[in-house]
């Protein structure tokens, strides 16, 4: 594992940069331009996007998931522990937020893939949540090496 820790750190920052970029694009950028545009432009752009963003968030998140999944070995396990040491607590407080996103995006999909319908809160603030848990989730991975 410690030979590949470097290379899946750097496909995990890469991966974090795109997935919250887009995330923060789409609060700040994509959806002020919606409201601008009449009702069957705004359909199209949404699909547009709709199909784009269905590639790109979901398959940037599994290889998060992943690639963080590799480099939490290093620090939780059976040899190291869970909650002995700050580091490790931090660790596990990032992974739940982590999780908090995972469902979301599960969800989202689930929905996508049944054809039903999204809730209000997942169609108008789950991007809002997503921002708010990776901003969380970036001071926590800088928190955890410095405690």
């Amino acid at each position: 594992m410690e030979a590949i820790y470097p290379y899946a750190n750097i496909i995990h920052l890469i991966l974090a940069i795109i997935f919250l970029g887009y995330v923060f694009s789409d609060l700040a950028v994509i959806s002020t331009l919606k409201n601008k545009f009449e009702k069957e432009t705004q359909q199209k752009i949404n699909q547009t996007l709709g199909k784009r963003s269905f590639k790109i968030f979901p398959l940037t998140l599994l290889f998060l998931v992943l690639t963080g999944g590799m480099m939490m070995s290093k620090y939780l396990n059976s040899n190291a522990g869970f909650f002995e040491t700050d580091l490790q607590k931090i660790l596990v407080f990032k992974i739940a937020l982590v999780l908090i996103i995972v469902a979301g995006v599960g969800s989202n999909l689930y929905v996508k893939f049944t054809k039903g319908k999204k809730s209000n809160f997942m169609e108008n603030h789950f991007h809002k949540l997503v921002i708010v848990l990776g901003l969380f989730i970036v001071i926590a991975a800088k928190w955890m090496f410095l405690v």
